[in-house]
């Protein structure tokens, strides 16, 4: 993987949601993954989901579960490989990368933290420009949460509801608590 590439994936993006888009779709190919996703983590806190590729529920449970069993060693910067998984912190702290699907023992850990440091960097332009650390308040992190879950179920309410185990209702008030604008999916 050359960084190079990724370098012309962030020119050629037209926001930074884009550029992280392309960043993931490049490591999913690069690695032959099935899934990737970013989190965001806090000492003592479950990991945060804040975009993924391919992710499944079950990609969601190993990451927490990767996170409750090494969250020391995920803070100090080490990875934890599995046989078809990748839980990599990245270059910002409180950030990780989950990849699955991958071959563990011929992964470049470094280069895969560096491309998810970069998508992160990208997803969180601003806040990263008005910040001198990468760790969300508990509010932030709720909603940066409640984004990523939209984005992965293309803003369908009635979903989005059914895998937080809440009513559309609470969605929507949600939805005002934190300030996010509804955006509207075009049907493909």
């Amino acid at each position: 993987m050359e960084l190079a590439d990724i370098a012309s994936l962030l020119l050629d993006a037209s926001s930074p949601l884009d550029a992280s888009r392309r960043v993931l779709s490049y490591l999913l190919e690069h690695n032959d993954a099935r899934s990737a996703a970013l989190w965001r983590v806090a000492e003592g806190e479950e990991p945060v989901l804040e975009m993924g590729m391919g992710v499944s529920q079950e990609t969601i449970v190993a990451t927490r579960s990767a996170w409750s069993q090494h969250s020391g060693l995920l803070l100090s910067g080490q990875p934890v490989l599995d046989s078809d998984r990748a839980v990599i912190p990245t270059k910002i702290p409180g950030a990780l990368i989950t990849l699955e699907g991958i071959d563990a023992k011929r992964i470049d850990v470094a280069t895969v933290a560096d491309a998810a440091a970069v998508a992160v960097k990208a997803l969180h332009r601003d806040e990263f420009n008005s910040r001198s650390h990468g760790l969300l308040s508990m509010h932030g992190l709720r909603r940066e949460e409640l984004i990523a879950t939209l984005r992965l179920h293309e803003w369908n309410i009635a979903r989005v509801a059914r895998v937080k185990g809440v009513t559309r209702k609470t969605i929507y008030e949600w939805l005002t608590r934190y300030s996010i604008p509804r955006e509207r999916i075009p049907k493909t």
